[in-house]
Formats: C-alpha cells, structure tokens, sequence
C-alpha cells in the first residue's frame, strides 16, 4: 500500500461522504447490506450485555447507533454526522484520540476498514482496547466471487474503483487471512465470523445486475459453509488477550 494510494483513497472518501447520506435508501445492494450489518451487530452487542459502566467505541459510524447500556462515544471524519450525539469525536481509526486501555469494546463497520490503512487502524484498535476488549469488524473481501478467475482474487491487497451512490470511491480490498493475520499480530483473537452477500456476489460475477443479485442476500445463512469462497463481506469479532 503506497503511501500517496492511501491518502488519496482517504481524501476521496471524505470528501464524497460530506456530499451525500452514508446510506442512501434507492441503492438497494447497500441497503440489504445495512440491515445485515445492523441486525448481526445488534445481536453481538445484546450477546456482550455490557454494563452502563463500560464504553464502546463507534468508530467511523456515520448516523448508525445500537441499544446499550454502555456509554457509546461516536466517532467519525464527518463531524455533521455525529455532532448531535451526546458523546463525539471527529476523527481516524488510523489515530484514535483516546487512551490506551480505555475502551471495553469498538464498532468498526460498513467497511470503514476499507477507506484506510488497515495497519495504522488494526494497532489503533488493539491500543485503545482494554483487555479481552472486544473488537467487531466487517470489510470487504478480495475473495469475493465478484473476482473469481481474476488475479486480483484472493489477494492479499489491491485498490478497487466502485460507483457507488453517484459518487467514484476507491477501496482497499483485502483477503481474509491477511485481515486475521495482522490481527494476530496487534494481539487481537477472533472468535467469530460471518459472511454476506456470498450467492448475491456470485450472482452478480455471472452477470445478474447488482440490484437483482442483492435480494439474494436474505439466503446468506443458508451457504455460510461456502460462503469462504464466495462472500463479499465479513463481519468479524476479536477478542484482545489479556497480557497479565
């Protein structure tokens, strides 16, 4: 990942999402795609039962919030999404301003993890974690069928076009060893898993329209055992090991 790529990559990004909603309801691959994530991140936040005495941290969460009784603080590079919440940063997953060990759980998903460098993020999160925090993830796949019997498929990193909500956006995609590897290294355990958009994603590779191949995802329980191959997305959740 060149230096440049990155900050260009990040650039772009910001300045397309201070133009639009983070996700716009006509786009209905996206919309499929959010109310997967919400509902598999609600159920992981239920299964924590955290106490009104921990915090969690959602980072890069545009205008999205989950039921807790744990102190959320909110945190995004677009302060107009945010500044209504009581508790808000603006700001990085690549340089989070909180302290080191001061966070029972982080939120990073609708592939934030995408947009930046996955490295400077990954080290950011296992910081700020206390441990056995738990960190929930989700990115997009380079083993994503959409580049079956291509080179860029299942590789480690590469840049990818996209249009998407009338806009040009540019995403890292990363292969899925890579992502838990680099995990393993910031000390960042993962326990669970769960992949979408996997027959919606093959679908579409074939020639279906995106619109067409999203409805599709309602299937995406059904072909986890192969999802592996085919997934696009991928919700992750680690666990940081207690050094003591």
């Amino acid at each position: 990942m060149d230096t440049n790529d990155i900050k260009a990559v990040e650039n772009t990004a910001k300045e397309n999402y201070k133009k639009s909603e983070p996700w716009p309801d006509d786009d209905v691959w996206h919309s499929y795609t959010y109310k997967i994530l919400h509902k598999h991140i609600q159920d992981y936040i239920d299964e924590l039962q955290l106490k009104s005495t921990q915090v969690v941290l959602n980072a890069g969460c545009g205008k999205t919030t989950y039921k807790t009784c744990a102190t959320i603080i909110y945190m995004d590079i677009i302060e107009e999404y945010i500044n209504l919440f009581e508790n808000y940063l603006v700001g990085s997953v690549e340089k989070i301003p909180l302290q080191d060990c001061s966070v029972d759980c982080v939120i990073c998903v609708g592939s934030v993890i995408n947009y930046v460098d996955i490295q400077k993020a990954t080290a950011e999160f296992s910081r700020i974690l206390k441990p056995n925090g738990i960190l929930i993830l989700e990115f997009e796949r380079s083993n994503s069928a959409e580049f079956l019997f291509t080179k860029k498929y299942a590789k480690a990193v590469f840049m990818q076009k996209y249009q998407y909500n009338n806009q040009t956006h540019y995403l890292w995609m990363y292969d899925e060893r890579f992502v838990l590897q680099l995990a393993e290294f910031y000390k960042l355990c993962c326990n669970k898993k769960y992949r979408f958009h996997s027959i919606s994603s093959l679908l579409f590779r074939l020639g279906l329209s995106e619109k067409k191949a999203a409805k599709y995802s309602k299937f995406d329980n059904w072909f986890q055992p192969f999802s592996y191959f085919f997934a696009h997305n991928e919700i992750l959740i680690f666990e940081k090991d207690d050094l003591s």
